[in-house]
């Protein structure tokens, strides 16, 4: 459903972009007349970046880290991936030189911000799945943020490396056979010529020598 949906919602935020920017240039306008006719302005100046306005070609010829940040530094707040892949499809970004497939867009720039975190990173991504500026938070509980994952991480990579010892163990471990288990001798039929000699009667030597006599 949502891949059915996806073109819908991008159109009508192109559309939203489109009316946003509008109202941004009007305020623009309105605050240049009064500005010559000596009255002071009326919409701040905060008022005029945005608020969500991506222009059709902002993103184009730019890397994705830094298309990303640029529209988390527009948005204000952190943002999930799907918000921020929508922004870079409406601001031109070009998938086809990043190498992205379509069908696997949002896996690579979840992938692409997730890279780009740490103490070295742009970005810090939140327990809820959302990605923001790094900047933004306090660096000493980050650092505890992170020490507390990895901590995490390491006592689950303990169990799972236990949990291969005992299996390792139980499929390595001897097994004795019982005489009762083990192969029954295999019984040998007697051949057919084995039978007949079996079936005739002895021949009485003796009447044999009086009759040759």
């Amino acid at each position: 459903m949502a891949d059915e949906l996806g073109p819908a919602v991008t159109a009508l935020q192109r559309k939203l972009d489109e009316q946003l920017q509008g109202v941004a240039d009007t305020k623009r306008t309105i605050n240049m007349l009064l500005k010559m006719s000596g009255q002071p302005a009326l919409y701040p100046d905060s008022d005029n970046e945005y608020s969500g306005v991506v222009r059709s070609d902002q993103f184009y010829g730019r890397g994705v880290a830094t298309s990303s940040a640029e529209y988390l530094a527009m948005r204000k707040q952190a943002c999930q991936p799907e918000e921020i892949l929508r922004a870079l499809e409406s601001g031109g970004f070009d998938f086809d030189v990043a190498g992205w497939k379509k069908d696997d867009r949002l896996r690579s720039l979840a992938i692409s911000l997730a890279k780009n975190t740490g103490s070295a990173g742009k970005f810090h991504k939140l327990n809820n799945g959302a990605f923001g500026l790094r900047s933004w938070y306090d660096e000493d509980f980050l650092k505890k943020a992170a020490l507390g994952a990895g901590e995490a991480q390491a006592k689950r990579t303990k169990r799972k490396k236990a949990r291969g010892r005992s299996k390792a163990a139980k499929t390595s471990k001897p097994t004795t056979i019982t005489a009762e288990e083990g192969v029954k001798p295999k019984l040998v039929e007697p051949t057919p010529a084995a039978k007949v000699r079996k079936a005739a009667p002895a021949v009485d030597t003796t009447v044999l020598q009086e009759q040759t006599a």
